[in-house]
């Protein structure tokens, strides 16, 4: 079991149940599970993935990023060719970030295409539709538009 890892919340729960029932581990040892417990949404995937953490999902990201930069980067390089790599690097991350919040959003409006209120409508155009689901994508998401603001 790897609880860093656990891209679901209710596995990475499961599991941490499952350490602190084991016998396999001793009492100081779950009591520092329990106190890490408490910060969890910064080193556990699963909860890092609502934050924008420019693609770097570990406990420890300054360190992930110097492993990066330490494959571009050496004492012969100059300043241009550090900008270049960081600004190439920046690129990737922020379409690997865009990649996924596309996945989250396309696996979203799959979960709303089975609502019943998208069934009762499924005559209108695909445009209201799409509307429609993201009104419903927002009001679950809590988003609180300001008054005069709408979106159709």
């Amino acid at each position: 079991m790897n609880l860093p890892y656990s891209e679901n919340i209710s596995y990475f729960e499961d599991g941490y149940k499952e350490i602190l029932k084991s016998d396999s581990i001793g009492k100081e040892n779950k009591n520092y599970l329990e106190a890490k417990w408490k910060e969890k949404q910064k080193w556990a995937k699963c909860f890092m993935k609502t934050k924008f953490c420019v693609g770097m999902c570990t406990s420890s990201r300054i360190e992930a990023k110097h492993r990066l930069l330490k494959r571009y980067l050496n004492s012969s390089k100059g300043l241009v060719y550090l900008f270049s790599i960081l600004r190439d690097i920046e690129k990737t991350e922020l379409k690997n970030f865009q990649d996924e919040v596309t996945r989250i959003s396309e696996k979203e409006n799959k979960q709303y295409e089975k609502t019943e209120i998208i069934k009762c409508f499924q005559g209108y155009s695909d445009y209201a539709l799409n509307k429609l689901k993201q009104q419903l994508i927002e009001s679950n998401n809590y988003k609180i538009k300001s008054s005069g603001q709408t979106s159709w």
